[in-house]
């Protein structure tokens, strides 16, 4: 499976709520509880349809967080979660993030759209897809996002030798959508 390819850009307008996105404000719902951690993370609208591999569910939005305040190398369970909200999109609200003095604390968002992405495409950032690299827990598990270190107007985001940062889960857990064992590792580039 080659993955689905993302092309992160910077948006013209604001995105519409429940768009797929990468920082920014995000849209929640009401009774949402943030995660321990403390920074925004990726979301992916799961009506794009480029998953052939049912290895996605059909509907909803996935949330994805990393603590980028500490940005942990290992596989720490407490420095990934991942959300899925399968609600109506009319229900989500923006929540503003800022510090005690009232400054934004989002870096700009960033639009994601989708691609079929090809086999030899090692360097871009990818939806499920082949990210095999060598790390000992990753035997048993599934990939599921790999983001790329990137650079905004804003905000200059360095994995591990300008690696990845990359989601994997178990994979019976994968299989039946449940995303409560999510762990994610930064990879070197120089371990691709």
């Amino acid at each position: 499976m080659d993955g689905i390819k993302l092309k992160i850009s910077k948006p013209k307008d604001k995105l519409p709520a429940g768009s797929s996105k990468l920082f920014g404000n995000p849209d929640v719902w009401d009774c949402f509880e943030w995660p321990y951690i403390e920074e925004n993370g990726e979301r992916y609208d799961l009506a794009e349809g480029f998953d052939e591999s049912g290895l996605l569910p059909k509907t909803g939005i996935l949330y994805f967080f990393y603590d980028l305040d500490t940005m942990p190398e290992a596989t720490d369970e407490k420095s990934a979660r991942v959300l899925r909200y399968n609600g109506e999109l009319s229900a989500l609200h923006e929540m503003i993030l800022t510090d005690e003095d009232g400054n934004s604390l989002a870096f700009s968002e960033q639009r994601i759209d989708f691609d079929v992405a090809d086999a030899d495409e090692k360097s871009s950032s990818l939806l499920l897809g082949d990210m095999t690299q060598s790390c000992d827990f990753i035997n048993d598990r599934l990939p599921l996002l790999r983001i790329g270190s990137l650079e905004t107007e804003d905000a200059e985001i360095r994995f591990k030798d300008d690696g990845w940062l990359c989601f994997y889960n178990e994979t019976e857990k994968q299989k039946v959508h449940d995303f409560s064992k999510v762990k994610a590792v930064q990879i070197s580039c120089k371990e691709r």
